[in-house]
């Protein structure tokens, strides 16, 4: 198991901060409409990323970081828009293990100063204690997929994508993965047998224009076993968009292991 990716969204009208909702979740226990419980075994924060057309603070709670008097801001983030900016996502990467409490509740709060109510969204990736799961060696392999899937905005909206070019027969790890439609903010990856969805930033706008983002993007938020799969049955993926998108694309990094 690697790593899995909560969001939270809000439309709020606050120069001071104020817990955001978080979006349903199928894997985390949600004790309120504001808070997820932290899992037993992904106590760690692995990253977090906010974004906002007028977001001006956004802060991780936990009893456990206010014990050690710990203001967890999320630092950068992502300001002028609710999508990732094309040359470099935005995101908070502790450099050391943040490691939060097993079951303690979590929140994120945010601000922001526009002249009426403006969209807040959150995002929190939780892993085990430690280093991510190493990626096994041998060739990474690139596979494009597509799904045309109308999106329900501000949700996980569940998709099975059609690989543009059929698997090999046999055992791939996921090492990585690009997602895009028109007003994506991230997505995850749901694979048989494994409870916990790993998760990146998305790709918006024009498929073209996205694509033509910056090369570091993805560096620090991929590249480790996100999970195995096999050609038989491949991974589904999760979109978390802004509107109701009708188009996704998806591109796959995997290492095939037997």
């Amino acid at each position: 198991m690697s790593l899995h990716l909560a969001a939270f969204l809000k439309s709020i009208d606050s120069a001071v901060l104020t817990p955001l909702d978080t979006i349903v979740d199928d894997v985390l226990t949600r004790p309120s409409v504001d808070r997820f419980q932290v899992p037993s075994d992904f106590s760690s924060i692995a990253w977090a990323a906010a974004l906002g057309v007028n977001v001006t603070r956004a802060q991780i709670v936990a009893p456990s970081l206010e014990v050690r008097r710990m203001t967890t801001d999320i630092v950068p983030h992502e300001r002028g828009v609710i999508v990732f900016s094309q040359e470099s996502a935005r995101v908070f990467v502790p450099k050391v293990d943040l490691v939060l409490t097993p079951t303690e509740n979590f929140m994120v709060y945010g601000s922001e100063d526009g002249a009426g109510a403006t969209v807040v969204a959150a995002l929190v990736a939780l892993k085990a204690p430690g280093p991510l799961p190493a990626m096994p060696g041998g060739d990474i392999r690139m596979i494009r997929a597509t799904a045309a899937v109308n999106l329900v905005a501000n949700t996980w909206t569940t998709l099975t994508p059609i690989f543009e070019k059929d698997l090999e027969p046999g055992t791939y790890v996921l090492v990585g993965f690009i997602p895009h439609s028109a007003n994506l903010i991230a997505a995850r990856a749901i694979f048989m047998g494994q409870a916990y969805r790993p998760g990146v930033p998305g790709l918006s706008g024009a498929i073209a224009a996205a694509m033509d983002h910056g090369e570091h993007f993805y560096d620090k938020l991929a590249w480790f076993a996100m999970g195995t799969f096999t050609h038989i049955s491949p991974p589904q993926f999760q979109f978390f968009s802004t509107v109701a998108d009708a188009a996704e694309t998806i591109i796959l990094y995997v290492v095939k292991t037997g």
